[in-house]
């Protein structure tokens, strides 16, 4: 019996190569296209066994995503494919559950492998994702580490200029449970301001001008 995967992105290129790539397989796949919102309620008639989904999809957050599939699909197993590599997100969505994390660099050899990897329940990391976490051990000097995957998630659409009522809708939560995520985060990082908090951001590259490779 086939196994259902879905792959959500806003870039027709990249469904039509995951499309490509598991074709002959033991995959049978369904292409979602990203036009700024997730179709949840269609996805929970037919809950796929995997979810591969873009993590540069527009508007909203790797970890604003993932947030919302893991409480609509909650048996389902996620895969996110990064457009950039953060050490910390990347804890943040392993935190969340997520079981596979892949990067541009990936191959379509080791993007299969890894989606049969996640199926299983094993987790799968591309390399330099494992690089990136692995060296994230010896230089533990970043203060966004002490943030947990929620905050996290709120610390990045805060930096992206986005209002406390607009993170509320976004997370399903009221704009006074937001504002009290926003003071705890100044209170870990020891800052009292967004504009502080932006600063910070961009000082420990979690916002930047980005290259082919990554954050430079």
């Amino acid at each position: 019996m086939p196994i259902s995967i879905a792959c959500i992105s806003h870039q027709l290129l990249l469904l039509e190569g995951i499309e490509a790539l598991v074709a002959g397989s033991e995959f049978d796949v369904s292409l979602v296209r990203f036009q700024g919102r997730l179709m949840l309620d269609e996805l929970a008639l037919d809950p796929p066994r995997l979810l591969l989904l873009d993590g540069g999809c527009p508007k909203f957050s790797a970890l604003v995503l993932v947030d919302r599939l893991k409480r609509a699909l909650p048996q389902t197993q996620l895969m996110v494919y990064l457009r950039s590599i953060r050490a910390v997100e990347c804890q943040s969505l392993l935190s969340m559950s997520v079981m596979g994390l892949v990067d541009t660099s990936v191959s379509g050899v080791d993007l299969l492998q890894g989606l049969r990897k996640v199926v299983r329940r094993d987790v799968h990391l591309s390399v330099k994702v494992a690089q990136a976490l692995a060296l994230s051990r010896f230089c533990s000097d970043n203060p966004f580490d002490r943030l947990s995957a929620r905050e996290l998630t709120v610390c990045d659409l805060v930096v992206d200029g986005i209002r406390a009522p607009d993170i509320a809708e976004q997370l399903c939560l009221s704009a006074k449970t937001v504002n009290t995520y926003r003071y705890r985060i100044f209170e870990k990082l020891g800052i009292n301001s967004d504009v502080e908090l932006t600063h910070l951001a961009y000082n420990h590259g979690m916002k930047g001008v980005e290259s082919k490779d990554g954050r430079i």
